[in-house]
């Protein structure tokens, strides 16, 4: 059934219409839970990573949430974490599902390497970002739409296209953030100007990267979306 309706939207030229306003229900519906929940969500995380010595640090909206608006964004639907990848314990996956987070998805490229992993806790989302390094800067692999295919389509054939957003290279510490202790960049700064320019302090519901200085740069590389 799902495929056919795919088809007929595709062949009305409504898709892309459609699903931008499924998401934006899904968005809102998960945005509400994190405003209830998202704090118990990240407590129960952070202890788990700490148990395996691992630095997870803030990044993306929830770095941004708790640098300028010191708390989470309002409208955001999961929480975004990172992790260095050198670090990653080859136990992560049975460990996280010890404490109740159950891997739903992986990014992966098309050599293999897992570079996002999202994790379903009490009906919200975590998404885990990998970090690699490149000289001075760490980055992050973020996947796209494909640039005319829907996406099962998409990943059974050529995959997405990807970005790299590029970050300076720094240390982590724990910071104050809700009450919690939570790892946080040196360079929160930095960070927050390469991803979201040198305007982040402005509050932009429909924030878009490519209208925005910013290191985020396309990357020949492909990705695909793996379920559990």
């Amino acid at each position: 059934m799902r495929d056919l309706l795919v088809k007929i939207a595709l062949r009305l030229g409504i898709y892309q219409q459609l699903v931008e306003w499924i998401n934006r229900l899904k968005f809102e519906v998960q945005a509400r839970r994190m405003r209830r929940n998202g704090l118990q969500m990240l407590a129960a995380a952070q202890e788990a990573l700490d148990n395996m010595y691992v630095r997870a640090f803030l990044t993306y909206g929830a770095l941004l949430g708790a640098y300028r608006d010191k708390g989470f964004i309002s409208y955001d639907p999961d929480i975004d974490l990172g992790i260095l990848a050198h670090e990653i314990p080859a136990d992560l996956h049975q460990q996280m599902a010890k404490a109740g987070f159950q891997l739903h998805k992986q990014g992966v490229l098309a050599n293999g390497q897992v570079f996002e992993e999202t994790y379903i806790y009490r009906k919200l989302h975590l998404d885990i970002f990998y970090y690699f390094q490149e000289g001075e800067d760490y980055y992050s692999i973020i996947a796209r739409k494909h640039e005319t295919k829907e996406w099962k389509e998409a990943n059974a054939t050529d995959g997405f296209p990807c970005d790299r957003s590029y970050v300076p290279a720094c240390d982590f510490e724990k910071r104050e953030f809700l009450g919690l202790q939570v790892y946080m960049p040196t360079n929160t700064d930095g960070w927050l100007r390469a991803i979201y320019s040198d305007s982040y302090m402005t509050p932009i519901k429909n924030w878009n990267a490519k209208d925005y200085v910013t290191r985020i740069v396309h990357s020949n590389e492909r990705s695909y979306r793996r379920f559990f």
